[in-house]
């Protein structure tokens, strides 16, 4: 027998693929918005891409295992282009994802693809002078779809339902009436299926994975420069030169405190771009020995042991990216350390250590100015700085390159820590 209508699971799926077109046009839309969620929205943006293209499989096997209804009977050019419509939707079906999968397996700095966070899409080995092909073809694809096929596939439907009043829409969304007026249909809830799925992909694409818009790093000048708060008394010069004329002429008492760090009040941040979006980031685990009095800075010293395993930018694709061995190679260099074993003092509260940073196995040279204050036997530091990535080897292969990636890094610091 010739059904009536599309078999139950085709006109779920349907609506679905409907829905999910929808989203990726507007969340294609935000993908030029340059904020705290980009990265997120480009990784969705793949994964929902590929689910398209497994959908499509899907809906193009439902159609060979069940029968069509019969084709509405018409002028021949309106069959033909009707025809030509569902071609056309099912080649830039497909066409869309296999272009965008080219154009991130080309680009020149390739970024893994998690489908869903979960499951790995490997690149596909194409060489990456075909980039600029494969973007172009994505973006047509895209007007192609969005302009031409929905407007024509749309007004289509609404013809033959309102106009010619056929079967053509009932046929996917049983149970309207079959010779409606504009009231009736209107009225019939069915009509939300549609509905709901346009606008809630709207909504979606618009609002979900948003972050907050986050300010490129401002440049800071050499050599780096780092501001620290605490609250104590200001340190005058007069006392800064009696400090080192006593700490040269008598010897100390008592030790140099020692200072446990208060890691709910202190943080190791860092700030970098991404294709311009701003990325900000930390490490959550470290340990820090540090012995320091500003009388005796000559018996300072002290020593920062960072976990970059524990690294956080707020996307788990992201950080594993940076742990690979084409970053951090945290299963090689798991650590980074900064020895601070000389410290000066610049100015009221404001102070130089100099040490060495071992980081990726390259240990160099690293001067940190801050600013300290003490109150008692409590101490608060901050400091910003610049770091350049590839001094120590932090960025490989495709990563060398700065377009995408700065070399400049910035940091923030912040070390709140006590004293007996």
């Amino acid at each position: 027998m010739t059904p009536a209508t599309y078999h139950r699971a085709s006109r779920y799926l349907h609506w679905a693929m409907a829905a999910l077109i929808f989203y990726m046009v507007f969340l294609g839309w935000t993908l030029e918005d340059k904020d705290g969620g980009l990265f997120s929205r480009y990784q969705m943006h793949k994964s929902v891409g590929f689910l398209i293209l497994l959908l499509t499989f899907v809906r193009i096997g439902l159609r060979v295992a069940y029968k069509a209804p019969p084709e509405i009977e018409g002028p021949k050019w309106q069959m033909a282009a009707a025809k030509a419509v569902h071609i056309g939707f099912y080649v830039l079906m497909i066409g869309l994802p296999l272009s965008g999968w080219a154009l991130v397996s080309t680009a020149k700095v390739p970024v893994p693809t998690l489908w869903f966070g979960v499951v790995p899409i490997p690149h596909l080995p194409l060489g990456h002078d075909t980039h600029e092909v494969f973007e172009a073809l994505h973006g047509l694809f895209a007007k192609l779809i969005f302009y031409v096929l929905i407007p024509l596939h749309v007004g289509a439907a609404l013809m033959h339902h309102f106009i010619h009043k056929d079967d053509t829409v009932t046929r996917m969304l049983p149970g309207l009436e079959p010779k409606p007026t504009l009231l009736q249909s209107a009225l019939n809830l069915r009509w939300l299926v549609p509905a709901v799925a346009v606008v809630g992909a709207f909504v979606l694409a618009t609002f979900m994975m948003r972050g907050a818009s986050v300010p490129e790093p401002a440049p800071v000048a050499a050599p780096e420069v780092v501001e620290t708060v605490a609250s104590a008394e200001p340190v005058t010069s007069e006392a800064a030169s009696s400090t080192e004329s006593a700490s040269s002429s008598t010897e100390a008492s008592t030790a140099v405190p020692v200072w446990t760090v208060s890691k709910a009040a202190s943080y190791i941040h860092f700030a970098t771009t991404f294709n311009g979006e701003a990325i900000k980031g930390g490490f959550g685990s470290y340990t820090a020995d540090i012995t320091f009095d500003p009388q005796r800075l000559d018996q300072s010293k002290a020593t920062v042991v960072i976990d970059l395993a524990s690294v956080n930018s707020g996307d788990q694709t992201r950080d594993d990216t940076l742990k690979s061995d084409s970053f951090f190679n945290t299963a090689a260099t798991p650590k980074a350390t900064f020895k601070a074993t000389t410290f000066s003092q610049t100015g009221p509260d404001k102070y130089l250590a100099k040490g060495r940073l071992t980081l990726h196995g390259q240990t160099k040279p690293l001067d940190l100015p801050f600013t300290l204050k003490i109150n008692g036997k409590q101490a608060v530091m901050t400091a910003t700085a610049k770091l350049n990535r590839l001094d120590y080897g932090v960025g490989s292969g495709e990563w060398t390159a700065t377009d995408a990636v700065p070399n400049a890094v910035s940091l923030d610091l912040k070390v709140t820590a006590t004293t007996k």
